[in-house]
């Protein structure tokens, strides 16, 4: 029914004068006329007199956002970033800033500040930018050029932003006038140049090794250096005076900013002599490293001889940790320890005690092993003797250890159980395996790798072949093939009829091993050599060896890493590392070098390794062999514990129904930093660019 006319009325004056309940003399809060765009609320436009939503499209067609501009109707055609092409200096770990602004054109002609302008940065390891203000501040900690866009009114634009490294180390007892000695140009005499040594020209290192300790051999009282490493955006100089050991460990802020600043650019390194004898400064000629986009975590295992104890080292740092100070005594006596192995986890390791009936011991490496003697996870017995063998090889679900088992003049294949330090029972169409040693399982599980044919017990042997045995089942064996005939290589250098030390790529597809007249590290020649899993592309490793004639390389092992484009292979090798003070020149020690072996090239027959760079940390004064390559030692979330440091998510708790403890991630507040260990991705502080590779926040590499 219509209300009468009357009563019409009477609502409309009442609806004027603000009487009716709930009104008062405010604004319109969202007001339908408008003269301008100023008069719509909630961010909307005025067309032809009416308040609009404005567009959220991508171009600035009919539906993109409008502005009313002297009462007509303008519509944004594009965006500009000012300023453009900004390069900014960072020094000496300063943290310079640049203010970016957003303008809008529109069709009519006219341009102005944009409104609520959103910014954003694609590279966060160059530093920050707030998305609403357009501040960005630079890390001051890596180089290299990024792109800043914006988003207005739909539209988009970019521009870039270098950031380019400047830092200066001076050390002790460097004059102050030290920078203006090394100005002009140098002069070229390689007869008293400073000959840099280490690194070695062309080398390929993963961008967390730890830094350089960079040598040179001419040097005399009074003399100062200048040190140069240097890519497009960032440089570093140093200066060093005469001290007689003509080396400079490379300064840690710089070399990281060296390894992760262009990555794919080869670093420029120099060591210029300012003379004291003639005033003259001699110019040094310049060598090349490369850095991979790869980060190689976990812990290195190795055998000092003298101590005859394993040592380990972490990734990234240079320290040496004795993790077993006192084995269990060997029947011989003594608490030597050696000719170890360790799973593909990190967690367990084999070792051999004695250099007599070689009685074999396997240890959690997560729990405290500083012990008088170190815990075992079974007893260890001299009498009767446990479990003895020589070498030994895990398998990629850690239940099963193959070993080479020496019984008088049997060589046997044996399987053993690692928890119980029991032999088992294999099943295979023949015979196990006899007359081995060096057995290496695949990551893959399906295949032993091992030498055979030999003449003498597994250590000390003339005559080797290599050999594959698959893994069929639960320990059971199919036929075994040799692949390998040492004779094929005895024209070789340097000859002989012995193959030793097989060892896996990641991916299960191809070996490496040794070739040699014998397989002894301290004196015998032996070259380094790569093959498919079926014997075929037999290649030498010439370039990771240092030459075609090298014969001073022994027992290549492969890392469980695969990054950079790159499979990472330790070895031995008596060449000369850096000068004889700081190094081992002259000496013929074995130290573990490690190469880059390009994935690529593997299935070619060329050479497909690199040049290679020296373990850092190890010490110069020993001899160091048989290195294994393992991801950081800790407990997965969910296994048993006693104390936090076991764990890799550093937590110790019991679960929320109770119980025992187990490892837990940690809580968000307690994030892990880089270089502490982690299960996952989540355990690692965010906003730092770090990622959980090998049990390690880490930066991620590239």
């Amino acid at each position: 029914m219509r209300a009468p006319s009357s009563l019409l009325l009477t609502f409309s004056l009442l609806a004027a004068l603000g009487i009716i309940a709930g009104c008062d003399c405010a604004p319109d809060p969202h007001p339908t006329s408008c003269s301008r765009s100023t008069d719509c609320s909630d961010g909307r436009a005025c067309v032809d007199g009416r308040c609009v939503a404005r567009g959220d499209g991508g171009s600035a067609g009919d539906d993109a956002d409008v502005e009313l501009v002297d009462g007509a109707i303008a519509r944004p055609r594009s965006v500009r970033i000012e300023p453009t092409d900004v390069v900014l200096e960072a020094i000496d770990g300063a943290t310079p800033s640049q203010h970016f602004s957003a303008f809008v054109t529109f069709d009519d002609g006219t341009e102005r500040a944009a409104i609520a302008p959103s910014f954003t940065l694609d590279r966060r390891d160059l530093g920050v930018i707030d998305e609403a203000s357009g501040d960005f501040t630079a890390s001051g900690t890596i180089g290299g050029t990024g792109t800043i866009g914006v988003s207005a009114m739909g539209l988009h634009a970019s521009t870039s932003l270098r950031v380019v490294l400047r830092r200066t180390v001076i050390e002790a007892g460097v004059p102050s006038d030290v920078a203006t000695r090394f100005e002009g140009t140098p002069t070229s005499d390689p007869a008293r140049a400073a000959q840099l040594v280490y690194p070695l020209d062309g080398a390929v290192m993963p961008q967390n090794v730890y830094p350089a300790d960079i040598q040179w051999l001419e040097s005399r009282d009074g003399d100062v250096f200048h040190i140069r490493l240097e890519k497009d955006d960032v440089t570093v100089d140093a200066y060093v005076a005469h001290d007689g050991r003509r080396h400079w460990l490379a300064d840690a802020v710089g070399w990281r900013a060296l390894a992760q600043t262009n990555p794919d650019e080869p670093a420029r390194i120099r060591v210029d002599r300012w003379e004291a004898a003639s005033s003259t400064v001699i110019a040094g000629s310049e060598i090349t490293v490369q850095f991979a986009r790869a980060a190689l975590t976990g812990s290195i295992y190795y055998w000092d001889i003298a101590a005859g104890r394993i040592i380990r080292i972490n990734d990234g740092t240079a320290d040496r940790e004795n993790i077993i100070p006192t084995p269990p005594i060997a029947t011989d006596g003594n608490r030597c320890i050696g000719c170890h192995s360790v799973s593909s986890s990190g967690r367990y390791m084999t070792g051999r005690l004695g250099g007599g009936e070689n009685i074999g011991a396997v240890f959690d490496l997560t729990t405290d092993l500083s012990g008088s003697p170190a815990p075992t996870l079974w007893p260890t017995s001299v009498s009767p003797p446990s479990a003895r063998w020589w070498f030994s090889s895990w398998s990629p679900d850690e239940t099963r250890v193959v070993v080479s088992y020496e019984e008088g003049a049997s060589r046997a294949m044996r399987f053993m159980d690692p928890f119980t330090g029991s032999f088992v029972t294999v099943s295979s169409p023949g015979p196990v395996p006899t007359n081995i040693s060096h057995p290496s399982w695949s990551p893959d599980g399906r295949a032993i790798a091992y030498v055979t044919d030999m003449d003498s017990w597994g250590g000390d042997y003339r005559r080797g072949n290599i050999a594959i045995v698959p893994v069929v089942g639960p320990d059971a064996l199919g036929s075994p093939v040799t692949i390998h005939l040492a004779s094929s290589l005895s024209g070789a250098s340097p000859g002989g009829l012995c193959d030793s030390y097989p060892s896996w790529t990641p991916d299960s597809r191809h070996l490496a091993f040794a070739h040699g007249p014998d397989g002894r590290s301290e004196t015998g020649q032996s070259a380094l050599y790569a093959m498919g899993a079926d014997g075929s592309h037999v290649v030498r490793l010439d370039r990771a060896m240092g030459s075609v004639t090298a014969t001073d390389s022994f027992q290549p092992r492969f890392s469980p890493f695969d990054q950079g484009g790159y499979f990472w292979l330790s070895f031995l090798s008596r060449r000369d590392y850096g000068n004889e003070s700081v190094g081992t020149r002259g000496r013929a020690y074995q130290q573990i070098w490690v190469v880059a072996i390009r994935k690529d090239a593997l299935d070619a027959d060329a050479d497909p390794s690199m040049v290679p760079y020296w373990l850092p940390g190890q010490a110069t004064t020993s001899r160091n062999i048989a290195a294994y390559w393992a991801p950081r030692a800790c407990r997965p979330d969910g296994e048993s514990c006693s104390v936090g440091t076991e764990c890799c998510g550093g937590e110790c708790v019991p679960p929320a129904g109770g119980g025992a403890p187990v490892c837990s991630p940690p809580p968000p507040e307690r994030c892990h930093r880089e270089g502490e260990t982690c299960s996952s991705d989540a355990d690692c502080c965010g906003g730092m660019g770090l990622s959980c590779l090998g049990n390690v926040c880490v930066m991620a590499p590239g």
